[in-house]
């Protein structure tokens, strides 16, 4: 009786399962099965120094591990950081040969894997731009820098040597792909994606400017319309909510400490570093600073500090109102417009 009401179960199950098996690898919305061939297509492209257009759900770090490793001279200048600094590229340095190896949610992590990576390949170049921000030195963060875990290894073994720096953990890649594999909630997403007839194919531009969402030859991003026209208002009453709710991350004393290695690696290396710090949405800076009076006055006396002690030129401020940038000039909290870090003065520290 029970053999027979395993069958059933069986006879049932086992084609559902199978079902949503193909359909997610086939679909797959967010390149989970297909990374290693999205990345490697849209890396060719922009390494012929051509755009591309209408990219979605990638691995930034393994994107940045790609056109590193197709690099066949050696960049003036490189911009590390997260997405707060993807704008800044070429246009900022004229004459110069720049790419923005920046990665969303980056921490120290990530730089020393892009900063392993490059010097691993002997590619290191002559000035380093680095974006100092709470999130690069602040507790917790993404693993996601483990993506770049050889290089990241590499450095440390080869140059810091300190095996009390804690790396975190990250589930496994193929663990992860498994779970998608037969995961219903990634089946809603694989059918939502064909009902909105959604596409994954990606397209050469050439030179000409990507029309939805895109990178450029340098590295840069290349944003939506509707992400860089928001509603200003709901901008700012989002950045305040979420301030007053969430805050942000403490330093870390770890990864200051890994900072300050980087650091005096690229200047024994004899590459100029540069520190900048860009603002956030005024009312985020203000909500903030009402849960965590001063915070962000703590973040810029150490980064100064830093800076003094490394002998690094640094411009910015994470307070807008004392670079004059307004709250039209932010497409979210986070986030200022490619124009407003223009008047920061970035080519002026060169």
């Amino acid at each position: 009786m029970i053999r027979v009401f395993i069958l059933k179960l069986l006879v049932i199950v086992l084609p559902v399962a199978l079902l949503v098996s193909l359909t997610n690898y086939l679909v797959d919305p967010a390149n989970i099965f297909s990374s290693k061939q999205y990345i490697s297509g849209i890396a060719t492209i922009l390494s012929r120094g051509h755009n591309v257009d209408n990219i979605s759900n990638y691995n930034e770090r393994l994107l940045q591990e790609e056109r590193i490793c197709r690099l066949t001279k050696t960049p003036d200048i490189i911009i590390l950081g997260s997405s707060r600094v993807m704008e800044i590229g070429k246009d900022f340095f004229p004459g110069k040969k720049v790419l923005n190896c920046s990665v969303s949610h980056a921490n120290i992590h990530d730089l020393v894997g892009v900063v392993g990576l490059l010097d691993s390949l002997h590619q290191l170049p002559s000035e380093v731009f680095i974006n100092l921000d709470p999130d690069l030195v602040g507790t917790g963060g993404t693993t996601e820098w483990q993506n770049l875990s050889n290089y990241h290894d590499y450095f440390i073994d080869r140059y810091i040597k300190r095996r009390n720096i804690e790396t975190g953990h990250e589930e496994s890649n193929e663990l992860h792909k498994l779970s998608s594999l037969i995961s219903f909630s990634y089946f809603k997403r694989s059918v939502d994606f064909i009902l909105a007839r959604s596409s994954k194919t990606y397209s050469d531009v050439g030179l000409e400017r990507p029309l939805n969402y895109g990178r450029f030859s340098d590295g840069t991003i290349c944003y939506p319309y509707s992400y860089t026209h928001p509603d200003t208002v709901k901008v700012a009453s989002d950045a305040r909510l979420t301030g007053l709710k969430t805050g942000i991350l403490l330093p870390d004393s770890a990864k200051v400490i890994l900072l300050n290695g980087l650091i005096d690696f690229l200047n024994l290396r004899g590459v100029r570093v540069h520190f900048v710090i860009l603002p956030f949405h005024p009312d985020f800076y203000a909500a903030v600073n009402t849960r965590q009076p001063l915070v962000f006055e703590k973040y810029q006396g150490m980064f100064l500090k830093l800076a003094s002690e490394k002998k690094s030129s640094i411009i910015g401020n994470f307070d807008a109102v004392p670079l004059k940038i307004d709250r039209k000039s932010f497409y979210d909290m986070y986030h200022c417009s490619k124009e407003a870090i223009r008047t920061i003065g970035i080519t002026e520290t060169q």
